[in-house]
């Protein structure tokens, strides 16, 4: 599935991943608890805000979290999912977001 070259920005990018990946909802949170980016989630904010300061490294039911930097900005990626994300499933998303901001930002 193309996550770049039939998008016409970030946002249908992400879109993209989260259909490549049968995700409920992925966003993409600043260090501060803002909204970076998202798929479209009706809880994008409330996602930023709740999981992007993490310390205990927990991770509710139905939701994986991971950490990035980008260009010196510490970003927190937040999947919404009821499929399982395995290890290699996660990897795989984190991989496609690095791709996606590189192209976009």
């Amino acid at each position: 599935m193309d996550l770049l070259e039939n998008c016409q920005d970030l946002q249908q990018s992400l879109c993209a991943l989260a259909g490549k990946y049968s995700l409920d909802s992925f966003t993409i949170a600043t260090s501060d608890g803002l909204v970076f980016a998202s798929s479209g989630s009706s809880t994008a904010q409330e996602d930023a805000a709740g999981f992007c300061r993490n310390p205990d490294g927990s991770e509710p039911e139905g939701m994986t979290l991971f950490s990035m930097n980008h260009k010196g900005s510490e970003l927190t990626g937040i999947i919404r999912s009821e499929g399982i994300i395995t290890g290699e499933t996660k990897k795989g998303i984190e991989n496609d977001t690095k791709d996606i901001l590189n192209r976009w930002i």
